[in-house]
């Protein structure tokens, strides 16, 4: 993936590559003078659940209410599912590995609930020498996770159930007397 949406089941690895290079021509000198001393890249769930004001507190959800992106009145939260951190300032590529947890929901859009996932990008830029403080650029690539396969979901589902317990079994048998 290099810019562009993505998709991906529940389950698999998001692999991904970053390289850092320093700007060449004279537009890019300001760009040049910053490094990137830290890269964070999560895997993110976000949820929007259209609903009112009374419908939220008759499901006791305690949560500030805003305007949904289809233009309703409704809630969204935000997670992080899974991220990693690469210390960035000596190295000129870093690669990462991100697992989609097979017990999370695809992606999906209903009347009253949307759930899209995203990847995002930290980039922690330092300048050169510091002389100012820190600043950060934050990137995201929205991707699409779709339903795992069939078979997947019954592996998964395998691995999900432990054996059944198998403890010892003592007898004691009254002596004969």
């Amino acid at each position: 993936f290099v810019g562009r949406a993505f998709s991906r089941a529940p389950g698999e690895v998001v692999r991904g590559c970053v390289r850092f290079e320093a700007g060449g021509s004279a537009e890019e000198g300001a760009a040049a003078a910053l490094q990137c001393s830290l890269l964070t890249i999560s895997l993110d769930l976000e949820e929007e659940v259209e609903c009112d004001e009374q419908l939220c507190d008759e499901l006791g959800w305690d949560l500030a209410l805003t305007r949904t992106e289809a233009g309703g009145t409704g809630a969204r939260s935000s997670r992080t599912v899974e991220s990693v951190e690469v210390a960035a300032a000596a190295v000129r590529e870093a690669s990462f590995e991100l697992l989609l947890p097979s017990h999370l929901p695809p992606s999906c859009e209903a009347p009253a609930l949307t759930l899209r996932w995203k990847l995002r990008f930290i980039f922690t830029l330092r300048p050169r020498p510091e002389t100012e403080a820190a600043q950060t650029l934050d990137w995201v690539l929205p991707m699409t996770v779709r339903p795992a396969p069939r078979r997947s979901l019954a592996r998964a589902a395998a691995v999900a159930t432990p054996p059944p317990a198998t403890l010892p079994l003592w007898l004691e048998a009254d002596a004969p007397g």
